[in-house]
């Protein structure tokens, strides 16, 4: 089924993003849902902006999963060091507060950007429990590279 519109219809559904009903003067034409793409001129090189947008949304994301990664490796280096201890205590306050800053970094950015669901529960649940105590201590958020 055609419909024939005239310039100035045309015009005034190019508004609208789905026409379902068009009045004319008295008269109801029944139109199925015709979408707004079918109606609308796009303009030479927009398809380019579009994968220039999606390319710069793609490297920020990017960029934001390698700090997470490089703030988990920092973590688990943290871990590892604790684990070991040391002969100072000192030493073993810092670098407890250095992980449990880390760890709280990790979870409000993985949160953020929603990451969370992608780690196994465990994990998800160690940084819950160091993320408290850091609420208790207020401690500096960590940046990554700092071990």
């Amino acid at each position: 089924m055609s419909i024939l519109l005239d310039y100035s219809t045309l015009l005034k559904l190019i508004k609208f993003p789905t026409i379902t009903f068009l009045h004319m003067k008295s008269n109801f034409w029944l139109i199925s849902t015709i979408s707004l793409s079918l109606l609308s001129f796009s303009r030479e090189g927009e398809e380019l902006k579009i994968l220039d947008d999606l390319i710069a949304t793609s490297e920020r994301q990017i960029n934001l999963q390698k700090e997470l990664r490089d703030l988990i490796i920092q973590f688990h280096t943290q871990q590892d060091l604790f684990y070991q201890g040391s002969d100072s205590d000192q030493k073993n306050k810092e670098l407890a507060s250095k992980m449990v800053s880390t760890a709280a970094t990790i979870l409000k950015n993985s949160e953020e950007n929603h990451y969370i669901h992608l780690f196994p529960p465990f994990f998800v649940e160690e940084l819950k429990l160091f993320a408290n105590i850091s609420k208790k201590k207020s401690a500096p958020p960590v940046q990554p590279g700092q071990p």
